[in-house]
């Protein structure tokens, strides 16, 4: 009996909890971005995020407002999939949840 509890709490919340998951992790990230915004230039890791850094001349808001604005376009990309129930909305949004947590495992040990 429990086992059929947790497939159906499974079935009905992984979405909400895997956008949560990816909302979160980019949050957390951009928040570490404006936290040591000084020494940003030096520990980007990301070629795209350190050409944005240097596009804007060592300030981070380029690269903070293009963060924010991928998020945003990637969140609503999923939405936009679960509405229209596509055939790929568990796969694709596993993978991306999947590579946010690799992500927040990185920023927290490394």
């Amino acid at each position: 009996m429990s086992h059929l509890i947790s497939r159906s709490f499974l079935r009905r919340y992984w979405f909400p909890i895997s956008l949560a998951i990816i909302s979160a992790v980019s949050l957390y990230d951009t928040y570490l971005i404006v936290l040591f915004q000084g020494e940003i230039y030096h520990m980007e890791e990301n070629p795209m995020g350190f050409w944005l850094i240097k596009l804007g001349d060592g300030s981070i808001e380029i690269f903070v407002r293009t963060k924010i604005a991928g998020t945003i376009v990637v969140v609503s990309t999923l939405l936009a999939m679960w509405i229209y129930r596509s055939k790929i909305i568990f796969p694709v949004t596993t993978s991306v949840a999947s590579y946010q947590m690799g992500l927040f495992m990185y920023l927290t040990v490394a």
